[in-house]
């Protein structure tokens, strides 16, 4: 389709204004205030006590005033001494990604039947993270984020909670997505917390984005300044929150029995790429109860920044002065990759129309000091590696022995 478009260039215009003007409507609509209540159920808790597990909610404080929801599905054994698990969503994500396909095709009710300790992070301003000590959501500035803050201050505060909560002294973790880039964000910032983590498995690591495919996500990039005009104009800081709109909409329209979910299909997999396995119909309006889960509109400026330089960059405030107050010079400089030293395993798909095997190599290049397995995952688009029925046998295994192989060589018990 895309090839026959290129030979009637004002069809492909019109297609390209007609996305573009769906995508501006889309973030517009689900932000709008009368709609922009979260769903006051915890569907995470709903998810994984329907598997006949108990589910913890923990609240944690960052450096800088955010209060986060973690749930934690707590071990079978008090007793374990393994080294616990965090689990990082993506953008527009939360906690729910890692248990909505239920008991024996969740990432995080497989690691809870092996026997360990489950920690489910919800970053801010995410349906269950939407606190602040000194500031309330509907406030412009419990916006004013993206996601180098996650990375900087929501990332280790989780990070220390589990540790101190659980005794022990490293965690392993997962992360998809965006969960990614914030782990790499923490440690070229903060190298020391390179000794807190025993593993780390990343499920389509974002970090350079030059080559991206995503039709939505390059022309969203190619309008980013009429984009945040309009945004300016509306008065919207948050994009794409929980609400009982989408849960309606997903399910009227989205569902297996709605004659619009091939609609739903197709843009989604023009955002994410089209997958060589077939999609879960019946898990598709169920996984749209719980995303979006909310954004702030500076996380996804800051992908599109990344996105036109082709660099891992901290985000730019286009302004000289503030760069230079913030960074002591006018450009934004790149993260300090070699920082980073924590074993890694790179999950990459290639169906992935958001993180291409190009861009993943070039991450590969610049993790000078960490060694590194990139495996290739033939067929998987970008949320395949979480919702696939395929996942728990190409990738889940591999980060289950992973973490056994790092317990044995620690002399820990398994």
């Amino acid at each position: 389709m895309v090839a026959s478009l290129k030979r009637f260039p004002l069809m492909q215009s019109r297609m390209r204004k007609l996305l573009a003007t769906l995508l501006l409507t889309l973030a517009c609509a689900l932000s709008v205030g009368a709609l922009n209540t979260a769903v006051s159920k915890d569907l995470v808790c709903r998810i994984i006590t329907t598997n006949q597990y108990v589910c913890e909610r923990h609240l944690v404080r960052t450096a800088d005033g955010y209060e986060l929801t973690l749930h934690r599905i707590p071990p079978k054994n008090n007793t374990q001494q393994n080294p616990p698990f965090i689990l990082m969503h993506g953008l527009i994500g939360s906690a729910a990604d890692f248990v909505l396909p239920g008991r024996k095709r969740s990432l995080g009710c497989i690691l809870h039947e092996q026997g360990y300790d489950v920690w489910l992070a919800n970053a801010r301003g995410t349906t269950y993270s939407k606190r602040h000590a000194h500031m309330d959501s509907s406030n412009s500035s419990f916006w004013n984020f993206s996601w180098h803050e996650i990375g900087y201050y929501d990332l280790p505060a989780i990070v220390d909670y589990v540790r101190t909560t659980t005794g022990q002294q490293q965690v392993h973790f997962v992360a998809h997505s965006q969960g990614s880039t914030v782990f790499f964000v923490l440690l070229a910032e903060r190298p020391e917390y390179n000794e807190k983590f025993a593993s780390a498995s990343l499920l389509a690591p974002v970090a350079f984005l030059a080559n991206i495919r995503s039709p939505p996500f390059k022309i969203m990039t190619a309008k980013l300044e009429e984009i945040e005009v309009l945004l300016n104009h509306l008065g919207l800081y948050e994009l794409f929150p929980s609400t009982a709109l989408n849960q309606l909409g997903g399910h009227l329209l989205c569902s297996q029995d709605a004659p619009t979910q091939n609609l739903c299909l197709l843009f989604t997999f023009l955002t994410v790429g089209f997958s060589d396995y077939q999609m879960d119909r019946s898990l598709f309006p169920r996984i749209l109860e719980t995303t979006p889960a909310g954004i702030s509109r500076n996380q996804f400026k800051h992908f599109g920044q990344l996105i036109r330089t082709g660099k891992f960059q901290k985000y730019d405030y286009q302004s000289k002065d503030e760069n230079l107050r913030q960074y002591k010079r006018q450009t934004p400089p790149e993260y300090n990759l070699r920082n980073v030293r924590v074993p890694l395993h790179l999950f990459v798909g290639t169906r992935d129309l958001l993180l291409t095997k190009e861009d993943a190599i070039r991450l590969t290049k610049e993790l000078k000091n960490a060694k590194y397995a990139l495996h290739e995952l033939r067929g998987f688009n970008h949320i395949d590696l979480l919702y696939s029925s395929m996942a728990p046998r190409l990738i889940y295994k591999q980060i289950i022995n992973n973490a056994r192989n790092v317990t044995l060589k620690n002399g820990s018990r398994v």
